[in-house]
């Protein structure tokens, strides 16, 4: 694997405290495009976060197997 391709290793205790810190919020017509992008961007971040410590736990179950 080249090393550019390496993504560094998200914990679990990291998508807790992302999570804690940047919750899913419910919003109402009077909240502004600004404050929905805003957090929609957080939001989206932490799912590609969960989506990366997924992969990284499939691929090290993978290689457990593979061994």
């Amino acid at each position: 694997m080249e090393q550019e391709n390496v993504f560094p290793f998200v914990s679990d205790e990291l998508l807790t405290a992302l999570s804690e810190r940047f919750p899913k919020q419910d919003f109402g017509p009077s909240e502004s495009l600004r404050e929905l992008d805003y957090h929609y961007g957080q939001r989206s971040v932490i799912r590609f976060l969960e989506n990366k410590a997924e992969e990284q736990r499939e691929n090290s179950l993978t290689s457990i197997l593979d061994t």
